[in-house]
């Protein structure tokens, strides 16, 4: 698998010199209309300008064979991460790394003032930590799923110049740790074998008539509270099923997601939820 830059970030020095010491391949196109089918995505953190592309790209990240990891991360960023059903409690406190340590932290200790404080995921003792300083962590669903990763660390610090090896093998294990993604093949026949149960159909209905709303503000909505059981939906597992089988995307409802709720018993209720949650009608 490859390692992947955003393309803001292959247009600036930092991500020249990922690209020239690490071999990273830029995108031609913002990930969030075109993210590569697999590999080691890196993207600045001032590029998670709001909770949908914070979402887009932990949905995208938690995919099998796919790591996504967030570079020279602010405390802006990670208060909107906290936002995600996953309850990232992530957050910056200043640090003294020791050079002590191995390989790439080493390297880069003087230069790295920051850890990520935080109970939410977990960090690699030899790769992410100098002592008890947290300067990675990351998070994934299980030993198969992709993860999604913060690192505090200047990974374009001039200090790799002649260390590529380092900084590689350092990148390489978000790769190891990522999952094997199904070959094409059988993610073609698995699209066309799912059929949305009631449960996605209720969420592609949330998802129809909000309007661009995120699902968990939709769900803390008084409107769709009195029509649906909200707390067994598990938005964050439904999300994921709906967006791997091309049901949605970032930017709502694909086709075949409008297609699913239109022949569905749910689509009934479209008119009336939309009027509500589009003019407060019934809400808080």
């Amino acid at each position: 698998m490859s390692i992947y830059l955003s393309a803001a970030l292959a247009s600036n020095r930092k991500g020249r010199f990922l690209q020239t010491v690490a071999g990273a391949t830029p995108l031609e196109s913002d990930w969030l209309n075109s993210p590569p089918a697999c590999g080691l995505l890196l993207v600045q953190a001032e590029e998670l300008t709001n909770y949908e592309a914070c979402q887009s790209l932990y949905l995208w990240a938690m995919q099998a064979g796919c790591a996504a990891l967030v570079i020279n991360p602010q405390m802006a960023q990670l208060a909107t991460l906290a936002e995600l059903p996953i309850t990232l409690d992530w957050s910056l406190a200043p640090t003294t790394l020791s050079a002590q340590e191995p390989e790439l932290t080493a390297l880069l200790a003087t230069e790295t003032d920051q850890m990520i404080t935080g109970f939410a995921g977990s960090a690699d003792r030899l790769q992410h930590m100098a002592g008890d300083a947290v300067h990675t962590r990351y998070i994934r669903k299980h030993s198969n799923s992709g993860l999604f990763a913060v690192t505090t660390l200047p990974l374009w610090s001039l200090s790799l110049l002649d260390h590529a090896e380092v900084l590689v093998s350092w990148l390489n294990w978000f790769l190891d740790h990522a999952g094997l993604a199904a070959p094409i093949a059988e993610k073609k026949t698995a699209l066309a074998e799912y059929s949305p149960d009631k449960y996605d159909l209720v969420v592609l209905l949330l998802l129809y008539a909000g309007s661009g709303k995120s699902l968990t503000a939709l769900c803390e909505n008084e409107a769709v509270k009195l029509m649906f059981d909200v707390h067994s939906l598990d938005i964050t597992k439904r999300s994921d099923i709906l967006l791997q089988h091309g049901f949605i995307n970032e930017a709502g409802l694909t086709e075949a997601g409008k297609t699913a709720l239109k022949t569905s018993q749910y689509w009934a209720y479209a008119p009336l939820l939309s009027e509500q949650l589009n003019t407060g009608a019934l809400s808080a």
